[in-house]
């Protein structure tokens, strides 16, 4: 029994830009950022798949990203591991609402 599509929202920010002089697709260069995401839903995989929707997978992510630009960072920048970190969580008391921490 499938169920119906649940909502996902997502909030980002950019950080930073960077180009590298090095030609993955067809370019010559390549152009990464450095975002801020912050889930205001909790969807399995929820950031992966916003980010390869609009096409700008996140570096390492074998299911959603981009082979060509992951074996770039293995093999040009020794980087074999999904650019994705937690800095920060925020959780809600299940019985009160109240945040927690």
């Amino acid at each position: 029994m499938e169920t119906a599509p649940q909502p996902a929202v997502t909030d980002y920010r950019t950080l930073a830009r960077v180009e590298l002089p090095i030609m993955v697709e067809r370019y010559p260069t390549s152009r990464y950022s450095l975002l801020e995401l912050e889930p205001q839903t909790g969807r399995k995989h929820q950031l992966r798949r916003h980010l390869k929707h609009i096409a700008h997978p996140i570096i390492g992510d074998s299911t959603h990203g981009k082979g060509r630009h992951n074996r770039m960072f293995a093999d040009q920048l020794d980087c074999r591991r999904m650019l994705l970190a937690c800095v920060e969580m925020r959780l809600t008391h299940p019985i009160t609402g109240q945040p927690c921490c």
